[in-house]
């Protein structure tokens, strides 16, 4: 018997409703360094969740990571970090975004963002003037691979 209706259990043990919807997960913290082995934690469960293989799962962690760690060094001081997990039958999709006074993302010449560039499929930066906080938004998006690119 299949019975797939709403709240049902199909493969993989997610229920039946999730397929049909992204899920997001939305995390707010201090823009510190201390702060992100936290979110490093919630990519592994999140991949794992989304039933990553272990080389993707890894990948998913240091992609995160490295994010994580480029707007905390950009980041105005006491400015909060807003991590944004979206899962989705075509993979993860992972936002970091805060506050900064630097009118420029992360250089695509730095060795930090080769690291994201080998670890995750998409990789884009933005920062945009934002009068009400009297700075800019820095936002980092990252579609994470499916597959270890090892």
């Amino acid at each position: 018997m299949n019975d797939e209706g709403l709240g049902s259990r199909a493969s993989g043990g997610m229920p039946a409703v999730d397929r049909l919807l992204d899920e997001v997960i939305e995390l707010r913290l201090p823009a510190e360094t201390y702060q992100i082995p936290l979110v490093r934690m919630l990519a592994q469960a999140v991949a794992a969740r989304a039933d990553y293989g272990l080389d993707a799962i890894a990948d998913a962690k240091m992609a995160v990571d490295e994010a994580c760690a480029q707007v905390v060094s950009t980041a105005a001081p006491g400015a909060a970090m807003t991590c944004q997990f979206t899962v989705s039958p075509d993979g993860i999709r992972f936002g970091v975004r805060t506050r900064t006074q630097h009118a420029e993302p992360p250089s695509e010449r730095s060795f930090g963002w080769h690291v994201l560039t080998t670890l995750a499929a998409n990789v884009s930066a933005r920062c945009v003037p934002d009068p009400a906080e009297d700075g800019y938004a820095l936002t980092l998006d990252l579609d994470l691979h499916r597959e270890g690119s090892g």
